[in-house]
C-alpha cells in the first residue's frame, strides 16, 4: 500500500456561522467562570476546556471540500465523506426544508448547499463560495445549470 495521497485539484475551505462562533466563545467563558471558583477541582474547567476544544476546534480546523478527478470529498470535524461524481444526482441551495433531510450535515452556516446523492447520503455543506462549487459540481457530475437532476 501505497503512502503516498493524491493531491486535489480544487479546495472550498468551509465557512462557520456567527452562531457557531458564539457558542465556542460561550464554552471558553464557562470554563474561565468554573476556574475562578476556589470551591471546585483544577481538573474541572480544564475537563471543560478539553471537552469544548474536541467536540468544537475540529469542526472550524478540518471544514473544507476537496475535489478530485473522479469524487468530491467532504472533510467536518471528525467526519470524513467521499461522494463519486457519478452518484451525485442534484445540488441546490440548502432550504432545510423536509426534501433535504441529509445524512451528513457538514455545515456550520445556514445559507449552504444540498449535494443529493442518494446511494452515499446526501451531504450539506457551506464553502467560502457555494456558487462556484455548486457549478463545478454540476459540471464534473453531468448535471443541467437550469434543472437540478441529471442529464438524459
Amino acid at each position: 500500500m501505497s503512502g503516498h495521497k493524491e493531491a486535489p485539484e480544487l479546495v472550498f475551505r468551509g465557512r462557520v456561522g456567527v452562531w457557531y462562533q458564539a457558542v465556542c466563545v460561550a464554552i471558553a467563558v464557562v470554563a474561565a467562570i468554573l476556574a475562578l471558583q476556589t470551591t471546585l477541582p483544577v481538573f474541572v474547567p480544564v475537563l471543560a476546556l478539553v471537552v469544548g476544544a474536541v467536540l468544537l476546534v475540529p469542526l472550524v480546523v478540518r471544514n473544507r471540500v476537496e475535489l478530485y478527478g473522479d469524487r468530491l470529498e467532504v472533510f467536518f470535524g471528525w467526519s470524513h465523506v467521499v461522494v463519486p461524481y457519478a452518484h451525485v444526482r442534484g445540488v441546490a441551495p440548502l432550504a432545510g426544508g423536509a426534501g433535504q433531510f441529509t445524512g451528513h450535515l457538514c455545515t456550520t452556516e445556514f445559507g449552504g448547499l444540498f449535494i443529493e446523492a442518494p446511494e452515499d447520503g446526501d451531504v450539506a455543506v457551506c464553502v467560502s463560495d457555494n456558487d462556484a462549487l455548486a457549478s463545478e459540481l454540476r459540471r464534473r457530475a453531468g448535471l443541467s445549470e437550469s434543472v437540478e437532476g441529471r442529464e438524459d
